[in-house]
């Protein structure tokens, strides 16, 4: 019995340990994709030719406040 109740405890044990190796993969593959996402995103690094004009590469949107000249 005691065995059974030893090996059954070790098997839980390596279960668990397997589960909280596979979570902190994952956590680091998401933090990974966040981190390349934001770095790509036109938004986060202020990309200033996603808001020019449609009526000319001189004009700016009043609203926007990247690439305005003095």
């Amino acid at each position: 019995m005691e065995k059974a109740v030893k090996d059954a405890n070790a098997q839980m044990a390596k279960e668990k340990r397997d589960r909280d190796i596979a979570q902190r993969q994952f956590e680091q593959l998401q933090a990974t994709t966040d981190v390349n996402s934001t770095q790509a995103n036109d938004f986060m690094t202020e990309n200033p030719a996603t808001e020019q004009s449609m009526l000319g590469a001189h004009r700016v949107k009043p609203y926007h406040f990247k690439g305005m000249n003095a």
